[in-house]
């Protein structure tokens, strides 16, 4: 009876621990489609607690062939971006512009860490988040540390449990560019919702 109830609550925890939603089928995501005329990057994306100075999530943004977002156990979601496993297609600007606003509030900033690569490497972390399939809640770190560290330049990205971690190896990259997003909402910010945008992507 113990050991059932070890199993059962083994059980539960797991279930917890993943989002349950419908992949995005192969039509969906190949009609949603970006390739960015940027040069090839790869984007460590870090949400970062005011208080402690440190990263409580990380997020990679993909510019490939195509750019997508792959945010293990995150919660991002939005209804025109489909979506796969942990991985966000059709990546425009506008978009990458939302995730930004969406994690950036009163408390937090959203740290960038931008390392241009060759459209190969790029193509290789992108296919590496692809086998990776969904992450489970807590584990963002593993993930986005396993999906880099096989390729080139980030063979220094060290295996954590900590974001933060991850992005001081990111700072050690050579000709790494940071930026900063501060917003002072109290939530997930909408504003976006309502705001005129040039840059491209669908209207929410």
């Amino acid at each position: 009876m113990l050991i059932r109830l070890i199993l059962a609550a083994l059980v539960a925890a797991t279930l917890s621990g993943c989002e349950f939603y419908t992949p995005a089928s192969p039509e969906e995501i190949s009609h949603a489609r970006y390739a960015s005329p940027e040069p090839p990057s790869i984007t460590l994306m870090s949400m970062v607690d005011e208080r402690s100075g440190t990263s409580a999530h990380s997020g990679i943004l993909i510019n490939g062939s195509q750019q997508v977002l792959y945010d293990p156990a995150g919660t991002f979601t939005h209804p025109d971006l489909p979506r796969a496993g942990d991985i966000h297609y059709g990546m425009t600007p506008r978009f990458v512009d939302y995730y930004e606003r969406y994690h950036a509030r009163a408390g937090y900033f959203v740290e960038t860490q931008r390392v241009e690569v060759t459209r190969e490497q790029a193509d290789q972390i992108f296919a590496n988040a692809v086998a990776r399939g969904k992450t489970m809640k807590m584990a963002c770190a593993v993930s986005a540390s396993g999906v880099l560290r096989t390729v080139p330049p980030f063979t220094g990205v060290g295996t954590s449990l900590r974001p933060e971690a991850i992005r001081q190896d990111f700072a050690r990259i050579p000709g790494v560019e940071t930026n900063r997003i501060y917003e002072n909402d109290q939530g997930k910010n909408r504003v976006w919702e309502t705001e005129e945008a040039t840059a491209p992507g669908p209207r929410a």
